[in-house]
């Protein structure tokens, strides 16, 4: 997983970058597929001595966006990862436990040619069959007495 970070007011040493990368690693495995590679964008800001932290990640045409303020800049972080991490369980289990139909083809031309109507071919019956049931219809449901 790509991870970019914008640092508004605040600056994040080399340590620090290190422990953030970790908790994305585990998000990043939830999200990341085979063929490609999610980019998660972090965006921290201090605000009166508040702390917010806005990860989002683009998903499948979904945009997943984890929201955390604190005093502390990593309770701030850890709450905006936690959101984001079950926004990233849900809809890969929507997406995993969907059930998709492949695409219907277009309808195929008989290349037989059918019979005029009604000329039926030789060696062909059309057999009508009734039911040998003895209780319909019951005489006595409708009889007025």
């Amino acid at each position: 997983m790509k991870i970019t970070y914008t640092g508004r007011q605040v600056e994040l040493a080399p340590a620090q970058l290190k422990t953030l990368e970790a908790r994305f690693a585990k998000i990043g495995k939830l999200v990341d597929g085979k063929k490609e590679e999610r980019d998660a964008h972090v965006v921290l800001s201090l605000e009166r001595k508040t702390h917010k932290a806005e990860a989002t990640i683009h998903y499948y045409n979904h945009e997943l966006v984890g929201l955390g303020s604190s005093a502390d800049l990593f309770t701030a972080i850890h709450l905006a990862t936690e959101k984001l991490e079950k926004q990233c369980v849900k809809a890969r289990t929507k997406w995993r436990d969907a059930k998709r139909i492949p695409h219907k083809s277009a309808p195929e031309v008989e290349t037989e040619k059918a019979a005029p109507v009604g000329i039926t071919s030789p060696g062909r019956h059309t057999w009508r069959v009734r039911r040998a049931d003895p209780s319909w219809p019951r005489p006595d449901r409708h009889r007025s007495s």
